[in-house]
Order: C-alpha cells, then structure tokens, then sequence
C-alpha cells in the first residue's frame, strides 16, 4: 500500500476554485476507502484554512450483505457527528439514495451562505 504518496496527490488547487461544498464518498467494502474520507476532508480544511467546509459524507454500496461490509452504519454516523455534516448511504448499483446524496449536498451549501436562518438545529444531518 502507497498511502503516503496518494495523501500527496489526491487532490490540487485546480479541486478548490469555485468550490461550494465537498461531497466524500467511500465504500462500505472498504475500512481503507472509508480511512481516506477522513485524510481527504483533512486535505480540504488544511487547503482552505478553514475549520468546517459543506461537506456530505457517502457510504456506497448499501446493497452489499453484511458480511461484504468492512463499515458499518454506526461507522459512517459517527464520523459525521465528529466532523458536523451530513450522511447517507447510497447504491449506486441500484440508485438508492443517489439523489439524496445531491439534496443533502444542496442543504449543506445553504446552511452555510446561510448561517443566520434556522436550519433544525446543528450543522449534521443524519438520513
């Protein structure tokens, strides 16, 4: 595994011009894929010199069995919890939640040019 060189080269400026929220997707299939989200979101904030970013986190494949998973659930929530953003878990395979994943994205972009109106408490969205 060359982890260290693809921390290096995932992303550059030209993923940051006229950028309005992030949108981090990672198979459930995959607890490396699911360690990258955090180094990439990592990798935006540090870019961006700020502490939060409009962000929707997507755990893909949701139509796997239980055994194929590496990420639970319970793994994707919490990570959202730690970073305020929002969640889901889509298929792509079967488009469930595909479009979910883009509205959630939506929200997160409002709320943040919109910081003075209510948005239903905190900055995460669990679905």
């Amino acid at each position: 595994m060359r982890m260290a060189a693809d921390e290096y080269s995932i992303l550059n400026s030209k993923h940051f011009i006229g950028i309005h929220g992030y949108l981090i997707v990672y198979s459930v299939a995959s607890k490396q894929s699911f360690e990258m989200a955090r180094i990439i979101r990592d990798k935006i904030l540090n870019h961006l010199a700020v502490d939060w970013i409009p962000l929707v986190i997507v755990g893909n494949k949701s139509d796997l069995r239980p055994e194929q998973r590496q990420v639970t659930p319970e793994d994707g929530k919490a990570l959202a919890a730690e970073f305020k953003c929002a969640w889901t878990e889509a298929s792509a395979r079967y488009n469930e939640n595909v479009q979910k994943a883009f509205e959630l994205m939506i929200q997160e972009v409002e709320k943040s040019q919109n910081p003075g109106e209510p948005a239903g408490g905190s900055k995460c969205q669990v679905m």
